[in-house]
């Protein structure tokens, strides 16, 4: 009886752990489609998992890694989406921010400048990836067989350039100067050409909102819980679904001359619809995943992050905006589907984000709002009474300052004026907000062990995966968790934000998927530099030195990574 029994139950045991010992594989793909979500944390991502209907329920039959991280300090775009595609962290790709001082020029400088790469009608804003140091997946594919294709889409040109890499053969990104999607011009070629495979899709979009404007419509009426007035320091924000502040211009009114509609559309699902709009014909104009080797497609979509800023996480606009982008994933998967062609897609974010701190602090967490541009110059002030000097001598922002001495640039003057602000941002008058201060020197020797988990790194570790020896601040800040840094005054302006190195900025989401997949789900902390080399094995193809790792997809033994 007792045989009987334990026979059973080791039967029925094994008839529901079967499913748990394998996976569909996947396959060795000829369109390989990498999607990121401006600001897409791993908290958005837990919170409404049960809600998704659409693209975001069907990426969940894949392979999820809901622990996934951005595991450098640098939690800003560009940054960030230097690692997805690259299998490098900002230290080596050498996108240490959206912006930092350049000693030689003496002066900031964007992440995506390229004085070599102009962008037709824009002839103040040269675009390029000169400044990324490494190749990036679709270049490895390129180099091993040159049918290979990379084309990238995003609503910044950060997002795009960083994760099309070098040489691709388009990159474009959404441009309000000129109206639509645009690009930037390498050597040799035309403007015309370079933007054929847009200029179409441009000129249909904006004669079809001539004739019907877009519109925000609410998808989920469960979002109308947090609307009504909300202040955040000097704003007042009446948080409704869609939001107010625009009006369709009357018929004939150019969109792209419209400045309320400028500052209104970034902020809105339409974004990203666009977006993917866009994707979906160049899958059909340049016939992605029909030649002779695997295509790269990136995707950007970068609305999440307007709206988190604009109205922030937990705000209803937010909440309606994540059922936009689900219903719209549904349908490019679908796309994909009926392709009939061997696809993987990634989805993942360049960064997390804290809502703001206001909303937070009536849910009991400790947040406050500091302005990141006084707190820089209150600084530079006290350091310059201390060294009686009659200028301040720094520049930067609260987690990066820059040393800039004024006529003397002699190590030892900088070292001097770097330990005297060390010394005021860990005394007394700022220990309420500042947790950390770290030099560049310190960061530069406190680089991880390889295969330390994300989750197990020190603040100084974290911001070693982020400092580059010639191009980051000369001293790291560390501000208290749930800091929200910004002073917003007038409509549109920065409500809540990220860019520290604390989780809810770092956690985001890591989920394979292709059509068929029965995938599964793992806890484990996994970084986005493992995507890229994870890829490259699928398509049998081997990465140069990536600081990542290949993941096993199908739950056998690593067959993924042979």
């Amino acid at each position: 009886m007792i045989r009987h029994s334990l026979a059973g139950l080791l039967a029925l045991t094994g008839a529901f752990a079967a499913p748990l010992m394998a996976a569909t594989a996947p396959p060795a793909p000829r369109l390989i489609v990498a999607i990121s979500v401006d600001q897409f944390s791993a908290g958005l991502f837990d919170q409404y998992r049960g809600r998704f209907t659409g693209g975001l329920k069907k990426l969940q039959s894949g392979v999820v890694f809901a622990n996934g991280y951005q595991s450098h300090a640098a939690t800003e775009t560009c940054p960030g989406h230097s690692t997805i595609l690259t299998g490098r962290h900002p230290a080596a790709t050498g996108i240490v921010a959206n912006g930092w001082y350049d000693r030689a020029a003496s002066a900031a400088v964007y992440c995506m400048f390229d004085a070599a790469s102009p962008v037709p009608g824009r002839p103040d804003a040269p675009r390029g990836p000169a400044f990324l140091k490494v190749p990036t997946l679709g270049e490895w594919l390129r180099a091993a067989n040159p049918g290979s294709r990379t084309f990238a889409v995003s609503g910044k040109d950060r997002g795009a350039i960083t994760m099309a890499g070098h040489g691709a053969e388009g990159t474009f990104w959404w441009d309000d100067s000129v109206g639509g999607f645009t690009t930037y011009v390498p050597v040799g070629m035309t403007p015309a050409a370079r933007l054929a495979p847009v200029a179409g899709y441009n000129k249909a979009l904006f004669a079809d909102w001539l004739k019907k404007p877009p519109v925000w419509t609410q998808l989920d009426k469960r979002c109308d819980a947090g609307k009504g007035e909300h202040k955040y320091g000097g704003l007042t924000v009446n948080h409704q679904v869609p939001p107010s502040g625009w009006t369709p211009p009357s018929s004939g009114t150019a969109f792209a001359t419209d400045p309320d509609f400028k500052k209104w559309f970034r902020a809105t699902p339409m974004y990203d619809q666009v977006a993917l709009d866009l994707a979906s014909q160049l899958i059909d104009t340049q016939k992605l995943g029909r030649g002779s080797a695997s295509d790269v497609l990136a995707i950007s979509l970068s609305a999440t992050d307007y709206v988190g800023h604009r109205y922030g996480a937990e705000s209803p606009e937010q909440c309606d905006n994540l059922a936009h982008l689900d219903a719209a994933l549904g349908a490019f998967l679908a796309k994909l589907e009926a392709l009939k062609l061997p696809v993987v897609v990634v989805l993942t974010a360049d960064h997390g984000s804290v809502d703001a701190a206001e909303r937070a602090a009536e849910q009991g967490v400790p947040a406050v709002r500091v302005s990141g541009d006084k707190l820089v110059q209150s600084v530079g002030a006290e350091v310059a009474k201390t060294l009686k000097l009659d200028y301040s001598p720094l520049t930067g922002d609260p987690y990066e300052i820059y040393v800039v001495p004024f006529g003397n640039d002699s190590p030892g003057e900088v070292k001097r004026i770097t330990d005297a602000t060390v010394a005021e941002l860990r005394g007394a008058k700022w220990q309420d907000i500042v947790f950390a201060v770290y030099t560049k020197t310190e960061a530069l020797a406190a680089m991880p062990p390889k295969g330390l988990p994300a989750d197990e790194m020190t603040p100084l570790q974290r911001i070693a995966e982020s400092t580059d020896p010639e191009r980051s601040g000369d001293i790291m800040v560390v501000l208290r968790p749930y800091t929200t840094l910004g002073d917003p005054r007038a409509v549109g302006d920065t409500i809540g934000g990220h860019g520290s190195l604390w989780n809810y900025d770092r956690r985001v989401p890591i989920v394979f998927w292709w059509p068929g997949a029965e995938g599964f789900e793992q806890p484990i902390a996994v970084e986005t530099v493992d995507i890229a080399p994870t890829l490259a094995a699928l398509a049998g193809v081997k990465p140069p030195v990536v600081d990542g790792r290949c993941l096993d997809l199908d739950r056998t033994v690593a067959t993924t990574c042979h």
